[in-house]
């Protein structure tokens, strides 16, 4: 039995124990408590995730210069966003699950920003409540409806742009580059091949992108994804069924559909004399010499016809790399910091990961005079409205086509084109 004095000590004990419990309970959570992942001692830590071939470290400097101007302008008072590095997916599934589950479990990120995978571990990320913010390459960043019960943690700065199965895709660019062919050619419906890779993304692509041009005004002669992944030995037997897309003749128009194997097909196609129209999504300023003649897609604004937003960015990336060039790589990372920043701002002075993605999936990002509108959750299905510049190059310098715009027209996927 207890005697008098060790049952005053119990109670003494049992007293302070609860004492300090009850504290505890009644105390604010500061900034970054241990219970949020990635955030501790208020500093937010990130890293970006994607094949580093195509966009590091350039995906890096945009990133870094607007984590940057956040932390020098305590645009948040009382955070910081610390960015850690830019893991290398090499463009590999099982390499993309390993590295994000790196990236979650050994550095604890609260997000992945940027992120350019095309092979993102999907499920993984919206188990572990993970936000990701980026290019939206893979169809992770989609859904059937803007509400599909269980939240989705991917958010693409120009909206979702590879959905499963669609109904409709938006038809901006085809609207676009159909008025530009018909005035070059004088045809009221002419003739279009679309190409991409030998992969259910590559050969959705070109099905669902084939209805859109199909709606703009185009006649559809060739819509196929059969071009091999990284690494091909020879790209001359596509580059002539191209060629011959159109009843043995090329086509009044080609659109690429790949990523940096655009410019393995449009060499051979432009020296082999090709006159017609060749269209590409990669636009960036070091390709000019590359794609001499050719129309390129610009997501954003061109920095060819600046804004106010544009040169901030450029002096946002100039402070931390004097005279650096506006690249794609460049140009994704900001965004997506960008994205990233302003759903965390829209989600309190105690953000989580939770908090942070409830904020995107009802936001519309914007950067007026750069970027979007982009409307969620609409944005999850397809782009919500559809918004891009088409430029053209010389040979030495791009110049703009068509200035950047928004457009909420839509068209019906065909099944007709579907792989």
């Amino acid at each position: 039995m207890l005697t008098q004095k060790a049952k005053r000590v119990t109670r003494i004990t049992v007293a302070a124990v609860a004492a300090v419990v009850a504290a505890t309970l009644a105390a604010p959570i500061a900034h970054g408590a241990p219970s949020v992942r990635g955030f501790s001692n208020g500093t937010i830590t990130v890293a970006g995730m994607g094949f580093a071939a195509n966009f590091d470290p350039d995906a890096t400097t945009g990133a870094t210069a607007r984590f940057k101007r956040f932390n020098d302008d305590n645009e948040i008072k009382g955070i910081k966003i610390d960015y850690k590095e830019f893991a290398d997916d090499n463009q590999d599934p099982a390499k993309s699950q390993t590295e994000a589950t790196r990236l979650v479990r050994q550095v604890g990120v609260f997000a992945i920003v940027p992120d350019l995978s095309d092979t993102n571990p999907g499920a993984f990320l919206n188990s572990q409540h993970v936000p990701y913010f980026g290019w939206a390459f893979d169809n992770t960043y989609c859904s059937a409806t803007p509400s599909q019960g269980k939240p989705l943690y991917g958010f693409g700065f120009n909206g979702c742009l590879v959905p499963s199965n669609p109904k409709r895709m938006p038809g901006t660019g085809a609207d676009q580059l159909y008025a530009y062919v018909k005035q070059k050619t004088g045809k009221d419906h002419p003739t279009v091949a679309l190409f991409s890779t030998d992969t259910q993304a590559g050969r959705d692509s070109t099905g669902f992108q084939a209805s859109a041009y199909a709606g703009a005004g185009f006649d559809v002669v060739y819509s196929k994804g059969e071009i091999p992944t990284p690494p091909v030995a020879d790209y001359t037997p596509y580059v002539q069924k191209l060629m011959t897309a159109d009843n043995g003749k090329p086509p009044d128009m080609m659109v690429c559909l790949l990523a940096t194997q655009c410019i393995n097909m449009y060499t051979p196609i432009h020296t082999g004399g090709y006159n017609g129209t060749f269209f590409s999504a990669l636009y960036d300023p070091r390709l000019a010499s590359v794609f001499d003649g050719a129309l390129l897609l610009s997501s954003a604004q061109p920095t060819q016809d600046p804004t106010p937003a544009t040169e901030q960015m450029q002096k946002d990336v100039d402070a931390i790399k004097p005279g650096g060039q506006i690249t794609s790589g460049v140009l994704a990372g900001y965004l997506s910091a960008d994205f990233f920043i302003q759903a965390l701002k829209k989600a309190g002075a105690s953000p989580t990961p939770e908090k942070v993605q409830a904020a995107a999936s009802t936001m519309t990002y914007t950067e007026k005079g750069l970027i979007g509108p982009t409307k969620y959750p609409a944005s999850h299905v397809i782009p919500t409205p559809s918004c891009g510049a088409i430029v053209t190059s010389n040979g030495t310098d791009f110049s703009v086509v068509t200035p950047y715009g928004c457009s909420a027209k839509t068209y019906p996927v065909l099944k007709k084109y579907r792989a």
